[in-house]
């Protein structure tokens, strides 16, 4: 059965359309990196394979400003598509009916299929960063990771991270934006047990997914922002403190969790009781 949903997922070409998408909004961050380096320092920027940059424009922001849009922006949309095609895809074609004539409980099937976008959500988020780490490299050049308050929201004074201690901070924000890419899973799936469209299933679950991330950002909405999972979705970013807050992380960790968990069940208990066609 995994190795089914694996072929099946591979043949269907969207790892293909998520990896060539990712590849051209790194080459559009770079462009605007270089571009905003060289109007901010008066071009002085000076971007260059070196371990010795003390620039704050260098190979390690460049990655994080990139994660940070791409795991917000990017990775959600395919990963809601991903949730439409198990489910909402399935239903449209007639194959989750066929799956569902063999002696395969719906459980069973939902927790394969939740599985297997789990390895994609880990795989989208460590693919991304990897990958901005390596562009980062090679066309701008390492160094330590400074920070200041500004877009990101991650600090409201300078936070410096040596070049070894980023790194590790990096690797740790991988299964720490896992978690939260769950949640938005868990909203993908549960749209698609109540549409039968895999189109209309993505649509509704990303537009309800940029509705929320929007609703989070805007200050006049901020007796809502605890009561939506959007709220907690860039919650890694206090790992590049220069003290870490563990316990406030694990906690939003756990939230995202149970929105995840909210979402998963409905999901499921949606599942159970509908009549497949």
């Amino acid at each position: 059965m995994i190795t089914f949903e694996l072929l099946k997922t591979w043949r269907s070409r969207r790892p293909h359309l998520a990896a060539g998408s990712i590849v051209f909004f790194l080459v559009l961050m770079l462009v605007g990196f270089y571009t905003y380096a060289q109007t901010e320092t008066g071009g002085d920027a000076e971007f260059r394979y070196t371990f010795e940059n003390q620039s704050y424009f260098n190979g390690l922001t460049f990655a994080l400003y990139s994660f940070y849009f791409g795991f917000l922006l990017i990775l959600p949309i395919f990963l809601i598509m991903e949730c439409a095609a198990h489910i909402a895809g399935e239903t449209a074609s007639g194959t989750l009916f066929l799956l569902l004539t063999r002696p395969l409980s719906r459980a069973k099937l939902f927790a394969v299929k939740l599985g297997l976008t789990a390895m994609s959500a880990a795989g989208l988020a460590a693919g991304l960063l990897a990958l901005s780490l390596l562009v980062g490299l090679v066309a701008v050049g390492w160094g330590a990771l400074d920070l200041y308050p500004g877009v990101l929201q991650m600090t409201d004074r300078h936070q410096h991270l040596a070049r070894d201690v980023a790194l590790v901070r990096f690797a740790l924000a991988v299964p720490f934006a896992t978690v939260a890419l769950m949640s938005v899973a868990g909203l993908g799936f549960l749209v698609s047990t109540w549409v039968r469209n895999p189109v209309s299933a993505a649509g509704t679950a990303t537009a309800l997914y940029l509705v929320m991330y929007v609703i989070a950002e805007i200050h006049f909405f901020k007796d809502l922002r605890p009561w939506l999972f959007t709220s907690y979705m860039p919650y890694w970013r206090s790992l590049f403190q220069e003290t870490v807050d563990w316990p406030g992380l694990f906690r939003d960790a756990s939230k995202l969790a149970g929105f995840s968990s909210l979402f998963l069940s409905l999901a499921l208990f949606r599942l159970r009781g509908r009549e497949e066609r």
